[in-house]
């Protein structure tokens, strides 16, 4: 005859649904925080191109003024 197994679950790891909702929460804000620095990011890169560019056209008509002097 086979033996019967009796199975014991670990009751260590469980969480109370008011804990889990509190975690599934604060999941979504760090989603909604981690999308809001990706934008931010995308915006400042365009920024300091921008300033680049713009510090690159000055440096090449001053460069400009001192050959030609």
């Amino acid at each position: 005859m086979p033996k019967k197994i009796s199975r014991k679950y670990c009751t260590c790891g469980t969480t109370a649904k008011g804990q889990m909702d509190l975690i599934l929460h604060e999941v979504r804000q760090q989603r909604k925080d981690i999308n809001e620095l990706k934008e931010f990011m995308n915006k400042s890169k365009g920024t300091v191109g921008l300033m680049v560019l713009l510090a690159t056209i000055i440096a090449t008509v001053f460069g400009a003024i001192n050959y030609l002097k």
